[in-house]
């Protein structure tokens, strides 16, 4: 008998199965008898497994009569001895396995028994029921043929080499789609996208056939963020390898970038009802969430997303601690919810993602998401030193762009949440040069925001209090997106500050404005003090008349502003084209959309109706 010992946790859904299993008792009182019965004599693998050395091990395995595995769950002691006797008996290997149970995938493929487990311990009634279940299917499955018996029909005997040749060609044709997959992967992101479809082209039949062939396919299209093709790749797939774990993570992760994270969520959620929890799927799940909070549009859902995020994290972080990727995202997210004890979780949780990445190097020193991942924390904790260091290795590594780009939101992230102090400008440098590992030549911002608070307002949405500290955030972000310049409006707040603050990094500014500018002044500067409107003059007069669109429109002020909210737009995709720069969109605000009309929001809404990036600065 093979199968664990003592008491072991299960990883079942709570409601699935129970959390751990007492496998002395199982086998005590259900396994041993039930074997007996049948006419053999009983005998466990030993309890440990230093003490009986290799040779004496594989003797047993070999010369049973009968090899019983649990494989109820995934233990690699286990999972060897399966493999020992499949390939030492052409028959005689039986598995079995709680009926809630979730084998690994290629144990999963092999028939096996199953019998009823619904607690930790084994009551009699349990016993007795499980020794009848297992004796009856035992003795209709015990001289099945083994796997490797199946697959070769002349082993262990000579090989004929041509029967396996097909195998041969096989291997070497998946030898050649790796490298070139590989080869592709390092292009530049301009040039990966043919690259990619040609190999769809070329190898599509391969992938249809081979899954390993699609698997390499499909984590290159995502390296390559080339997400729209991940779904049609996926759609053309036969079932059976759509089904594999892997695949159906590849296209939650396409959802959820493509811009619907709920189908995500939906289609994670599926997978772990099928396959079982993982800490890698609830931190993909809590990447989702994160997602929704981020473009939350009032407050109630934005609390309920970030629980969410944190929830999930929280139980992929439990499910493994030595897993980093669901503790590395719970600080910044504890620190935006300010709940009492949150920041003892944040510095919890931070310390637990660099001892996980410690263990990480140390299991697989070529993981390349360890220094993404040291990188945050290095951020978190204003540690800049630590986070040149690993900026420099990034400098001289090829890394995929979507590391990077997945990189860069938890960094801004970071960097927003600490103290406005000259620390927080020197990491936002360093963001800098990372962004351009993404875009070589910077970015273009087209921006729109909130108007200074009016005196005795009575919603908070930029208050005049927080005006310098704003200042730093819109300085810090254009620095963190490596902007080369500016397009916005100008009105008191948001767009003043933005456009004085291109200013002093050298950056190049357009503005656009819905009125004539002596009746712009009136309207959107001077009703907050005249203080705004001398800033607004000494902006406009530093620049050339090539960069100061009036676009003279009649009517509804607020049909004007959505119009100029357009153009903004137009202008910082045109300003990118002739730069060879990327463009995206940065919006100064509460983030909250107000009642009626929000032309902020409505702005950001159009930047992700154009795919572009969105970047949010907070005024509150």
């Amino acid at each position: 008998m093979v199968m664990p010992f003592g008491t072991k946790a299960t990883g079942a859904e709570p409601g699935k199965g129970p959390a751990k299993i007492d496998f002395d008792a199982l086998w005590d009182k259900a396994l041993r008898p039930a074997i007996a019965d049948l006419g053999f004599l009983p005998v466990r693998a030993d309890r440990d497994a230093g003490s009986l050395i290799i040779q004496a091990m594989i003797e047993r395995l070999a010369i049973s009569d009968m090899v019983v595995a649990d494989v109820t769950i995934p233990n690699a002691n286990v999972y060897y001895e399966v493999g020992v006797r499949h390939a030492a008996q052409k028959r005689g290997c039986v598995l079995i396995a709680a009926e809630w149970s979730k084998p690994l995938f290629d144990v999963e493929q092999m028939r096996r028994l199953t019998y009823p487990m619904p607690e930790v311990s084994v009551s009699d009634d349990d016993a007795t029921a499980i020794r009848e279940k297992l004796k009856e299917g035992i003795r209709d499955v015990m001289d099945f043929v083994s796997p490797v018996y199946q697959a070769i029909p002349q082993f262990p005997g000579p090989i004929d080499i041509s029967k396996v040749q097909t195998f041969q060609d096989v291997a070497a044709k998946v030898a050649r789609i790796q490298g070139e997959v590989t080869t592709a992967r390092s292009l530049p992101s301009d040039q990966a996208s043919a690259a990619v479809q040609k190999l769809v082209d070329t190898y599509g039949d391969d992938a249809v056939a081979v899954p390993s062939v699609a698997v390499d396919i499909l984590l290159l299209m995502r390296d390559t963020l080339q997400w729209d093709a991940v779904l049609k790749f996926i759609d053309k797939l036969p079932d059976h390898v759509r089904r594999l774990p892997v695949v159906r993570e590849q296209r939650a992760l396409a959802l959820g970038d493509g811009g619907k994270p709920l189908e995500a969520i939906a289609e994670l959620e599926a997978l772990i009802q099928v396959e079982g929890d993982s800490s890698e799927r609830r931190g993909l799940i809590g990447g989702r969430y994160k997602k929704l909070y981020d473009a939350a549009p009032d407050t109630q859902s934005k609390i309920s997303y970030l629980n969410n995020a944190i929830s999930n994290y929280e139980r992929g972080m439990m499910l493994d601690l030595n897993q980093y990727y669901p503790a590395n995202n719970l600080p910044r997210l504890y620190r935006q919810r300010k709940r009492a004890g949150d920041e003892t979780k944040a510095m919890t949780a931070a310390r637990l993602t660099v001892l996980a990445c410690d263990r990480a190097l140390q299991r697989n020193p070529s993981d390349p998401w360890i220094r993404p991942t040291l990188l945050g924390a290095a951020f978190d904790a204003g540690d800049i030193p630590a986070a040149r260091k690993i900026l420099d290795e990034y400098n001289q590594a090829s890394i995929p762009p979507f590391q990077i780009r997945s990189t860069i939101p938890d960094l801004r992230r970071a960097v927003s949440l600490l103290s406005d102090t000259e620390d927080v400008a020197d990491l936002a440098e360093l963001l800098g040069e990372f962004q351009r590992l993404l875009d070589p030549n910077g970015t273009t911002t087209a921006m729109a925001g909130r108007r200074i608070d009016a005196q005795g307002a009575r919603e908070r949405r930029f208050p005049p209090e927080n005006e310098v500290v704003v200042a730093k955030r819109i300085r810090n972000m254009l620095t963190g997106t490596a902007s080369t310049g500016v397009a916005s409006s100008a009105a008191c707040g948001a767009d003043i500050l933005t456009l004085e603050c291109a200013a002093a990094l050298g950056l190049s500014r357009r503005v656009v404005l819905p009125f004539p500018r002596e009746r712009f002044r009136s309207t959107s500067v001077v009703d907050r003090g005249e203080e705004w409107g001398r800033r607004f003059d000494a902006i406009l007069a530093e620049l050339g008349k090539d960069d100061i669109i009036e676009l003279n429109l009649d009517g509804d002020e607020d049909e004007a502003y959505a119009a100029t909210n357009v153009r903004i737009l137009d202008e910082a995709v045109q300003m990118a084209a002739s730069t060879e720069t990327r463009p995206l969109a940065a919006i100064v605000w509460n983030g909250l959309v107000r009642g009626g009309s929000d032309l902020t929001d409505a702005f950001r809404q159009l930047a992700v109706g154009r795919n572009m990036e969105t970047i949010s600065v907070l005024t509150l």
